[in-house]
């Protein structure tokens, strides 16, 4: 049986940066990597489109606001490897990083697989073993008292036979399961008495069933923002929206899903912690169908009628389709004023106070119902092992001496940016200089 002092299970971001961190401390040959797939780093190559928006510059102190209840257990994880000195690892190794779009962050290179190049490196350096189409389940995995009476995990199967004094459980979520994230951690923590909390896709889009919106595959709308209503306030993001095929797409539209989708009750997964079929996982409910876009979040409702009243005695045969370019996209007003039946080609002589009010209500109020959510397109997954049970300085088991959980598998997720992969990468390199640090 071979030995080692840390075994990782899933060789994601968290895993490949937990055995990094592990080794250094503890030298070669001391730390393995557990890993379902052929290769490392499935996931990783598909982040920011192929191009791995690895972090997000926003200062640590104002993203922790995006997670809630989680933001003091993922505090000292985001402060132990900052931006700065995650992208230095990828620096040392001769990779230079830019800074796009709401200080999103990707390698010069624009290419994933350079970050995972540099990982590769460095675990080959520190001669961390990585075991490959090896997947594990719960009977796979023992924890025990050796001879020494120090507990250990052993873990063996017909592809592998080892033990480790800490085990590291970074398998990842179950979006994607292509790439290998199909919730293999939720039932080895479950086994280890851990809690999973709802599981639930995250950054999705929403499809809509209005065949004259789709029709406008392709259209942007930029720098709008999208609200729901909950029972005490408006829950609401701004950004640029993209009609799709299915309906509606792009950064505010994901974001705002993570928010629908943490107030909704359900879970896409059974009893037994296996993901529902598909037609069960489309009869869930959310929290509400309805959304709001804000056209003109700049403006107030009584800016806009303002407006309108102001510029009409000096464009009176103007037609309204063409004065509303004032507010919306070209090739959005025709849709706009169907909706509110109000004819595009009315002078602006001809409009009515009450078409005048209905223009200004919906250019702040436009209601989109969704009729589903993409969830094939879930980029990460919302829920995993609650928070309260993992202690935020180590990232160690409350319950278990020696077990660690990094990555995707915990509860915490992040909007779209970058946030998602710094998170995996912080919670990794804890868990790994923590473990390693125990066995000092």
């Amino acid at each position: 049986m071979q030995e080692y002092k840390i075994a990782i299970i899933g060789g994601g971001p968290a895993g490949m940066i937990a055995a990094i961190k592990a080794a250094e401390e503890l030298g070669p040959k001391t730390v393995c990597i557990i890993e379902k797939n052929d290769t490392l780093g499935r996931k990783l190559l598909l982040t920011g489109g192929g191009r791995c928006n690895i972090t997000n510059n926003t200062p640590i102190h104002n993203q922790l606001n995006y997670y809630n209840k989680n933001k003091n257990f993922l505090k000292h994880a985001l402060y132990t490897l900052s931006q700065d000195k995650l992208l230095a690892i990828f620096e040392n190794k001769g990779l230079e990083f830019h800074q796009e779009d709401n200080k999103r962050v990707f390698p010069d290179s624009e290419d994933a697989h350079d970050i995972l190049d540099i990982l590769e490196e460095y675990l080959e350096e520190l001669e961390v073993d990585i075991y490959t189409k090896c997947p594990i389940n719960t009977n796979d995995i023992e924890h025990e008292l050796n001879e020494k009476m120090q507990p250990v995990f052993e873990i063996q199967n017909d592809k592998l036979s080892l033990n480790a004094s800490k085990l590291i459980v970074s398998t990842g979520g179950i979006t994607y399961p292509v790439t290998g994230s199909s919730g293999d951690g939720y039932k080895i923590a479950s086994k280890m008495n851990h809690t999973i909390t709802d599981i639930k896709p995250g950054l999705v889009s929403f499809n809509v069933d209005d065949f004259l919106l789709r029709s406008l595959s392709g259209l942007s709308l930029n720098n709008v923002e999208l609200s729901f209503k909950d029972k005490k306030k408006k829950i609401s993001v701004k950004g640029d929206v993209l009609i799709s095929h299915f309906g509606l797409t792009g950064p505010a539209v994901i974001n705002l899903s993570n928010k629908l989708i943490e107030k909704s009750k359900f879970t896409i997964l059974d009893e037994n912690l296996n993901l529902k079929d598909d037609d069960e996982i489309e009869k869930l409910e959310l929290y509400t169908n309805k959304i709001s876009i804000d056209f003109t979040p700049d403006f107030t409702e009584e800016d806009i009628k303002s407006q309108i009243t102001k510029d009409t005695p000096n464009n009176g045969t103007l037609k309204i389709k063409n004065y509303m370019k004032k507010f919306l996209p070209n090739n959005f007003i025709d849709y706009f004023l169907m909706k509110l039946d109000i004819s595009p080609n009315k002078t602006m002589a001809n409009i009515t106070k009450k078409e005048k009010n209905k223009i200004s209500e919906n250019l702040k109020r436009q209601v989109i119902e969704i009729e589903s959510l993409e969830t094939n397109l879930a980029k990460v997954t919302i829920g995993g092992v609650r928070s309260k049970e993992i202690d935020s300085k180590t990232l160690q088991s409350r319950f278990v001496e020696g077990l660690y959980f990094a990555g995707e598998i915990l509860e915490i997720a992040g909007p779209t940016g970058g946030y998602n992969l710094q998170i995996a990468f912080s919670t990794g390199y804890l868990a790994g200089k923590e473990a390693a640090n125990s066995l000092k």
